[in-house]
């Protein structure tokens, strides 16, 4: 009992995003409002229509960081395509299984 009454909560600001105005946030904006909700997710003193309302902010930010990487994934899928339409096996030393790879590219 003690314990709660000297436990200092500090007040829950729900932070509010109109779900509509994602699809015009760049891949850093919504991964920085994504990183934001993470942080608020992990609080002890979280209520649960609060954590509801975080996890379905979440998951639209997360849908739209996936978009955004599917669609940058495209264009470097393009970009290694050639003139006929075959993709380009080596550029700069680099296979287009290794460098949409995550990260882990090696030189061989």
């Amino acid at each position: 009992m003690k314990e709660s009454k000297t436990r200092k909560t500090r007040q829950q600001q729900v932070v509010t995003i109109d779900h509509g105005s994602i699809s015009e946030f760049t891949f850093e904006q919504a991964l920085t409002e994504l990183e934001k909700i993470v942080s608020e997710l992990e609080r002890e003193d979280l209520t649960l229509d609060n954590a509801l309302h975080y996890f379905e902010l979440g998951v639209h930010l997360a849908r739209h960081c996936d978009s955004k990487l599917k669609g940058a994934q495209g264009k470097v899928t393009e970009l290694f395509k050639g003139q006929q339409g075959q993709f380009i096996e080596n550029v700069l030393g680099l296979s287009l299984e290794s460098f949409v790879a995550d990260g882990d590219i090696t030189d061989e």
